[in-house]
């Protein structure tokens, strides 16, 4: 049964001006805090990073757009779904986010893992296939393309090949015993509890994941007298990803502008009008309550100051 509880909001409201605002903010760290930040290749990973969520933003409305289900004969619920592992995707990326700005230094340690693990990818490969002609000259071009990275970051191959992993979300949160948590630890843990934990398992296929989505997969198996009741459960679980797709943008969003703190365009009244907009969602606002409303507070993201 979908639950009765679960609110709708009317995206008209926020779909359109929150994209645009996200893509405001790319451009601000595209060409202004590429200029001031250090390393540089800092802003450009974020950026690029900006771009992931917001892409993965706009795919969500497209295929669940209201137009598409209802005179697409090719629409599918089990599009809805299978996308849904993105939302986990998102997530990392708002990870990767907060840890680069947490801390430049890890600017390099997040391209020299990239660097060490794309190298060690190809030798993998290079000792597979090598002697293939087709292979070593594609093998050769990929080698060439990282060498021609890490000269422009001025990265060596020996910093690369001593350089640690890049720690995932799950590695990050784990301390050792009696070594208490970060505030950044702290809020990506709470972030990663309950329901968002569910895209891990979607993700990976796991039981608990399947039984979230089996039934959508698969609509011609629901019987006739449950039709009704089916297409309730659509909407709501539509309704409720959605949200936390909004969610995750305006987490990166606020994370980006809070340590920026770009000028113009009016970022600073944008942002806590997207809040606004969405702010009945009971996930969104539990995310709001538990960083982000501080936050805006305290690095001068006021919505009452002009500042353009």
């Amino acid at each position: 049964m979908p639950n009765k509880e679960i609110q709708y909001i009317d995206a008209r409201s926020f779909q359109r001006p929150l994209a645009e605002l996200a893509e405001t903010i790319a451009l601000k760290v595209q060409r202004e805090a590429v200029k001031t930040v250090k390393p540089g290749f800092l802003a450009i990973d974020v950026y690029v990073m900006i771009r992931h969520v917001l892409k993965t933003y706009e795919l969500f409305f497209y295929i669940n757009a209201d137009e598409r289900r209802q005179n697409d004969s090719a629409w599918h619920v089990g599009f809805s779904v299978a996308a849904l592992p993105l939302v986990r995707c998102m997530i990392d990326s708002l990870y990767n986010i907060t840890m680069l700005l947490d801390d430049p230094a890890n600017a390099y340690k997040f391209r020299a893992s990239g660097y060490r693990q794309s190298l060690e990818a190809i030798a993998k490969d290079e000792a597979r296939y090598g002697g293939d002609p087709t292979m070593d000259a594609y093998i050769a071009s990929r080698r060439e393309f990282i060498g021609q990275s890490m000269r422009a970051d001025g990265t060596t191959i020996d910093e690369v090949s001593e350089a640690t992993l890049w720690p995932t979300m799950s590695a990050y949160l784990r301390t050792k015993e009696g070594v208490p948590l970060t505030p950044h630890q702290s809020f990506l843990k709470e972030l990663t509890y309950g329901f968002w934990q569910e895209y891990s398992g979607i993700a990976h296929s796991t039981f608990q994941g399947l039984m979230r989505t089996a039934t959508f997969y698969s609509p011609r198996d629901v019987p006739h007298e449950k039709r009704d009741e089916f297409d309730e459960a659509v909407d709501a679980m539509i309704s409720m990803h959605l949200k936390r797709v909004v969610g995750v943008l305006l987490c990166v969003l606020t994370e980006v502008q809070a340590h920026f703190r770009f000028e113009g365009a009016r970022i600073n009244q944008r942002l806590h009008r997207a809040w606004d907009a969405v702010i009945a969602a009971a996930e969104i606002r539990e995310l709001y309550d538990l960083r982000y409303k501080k936050l805006m507070e305290d690095r001068g993201l006021n919505r009452e100051t002009p500042d353009a």
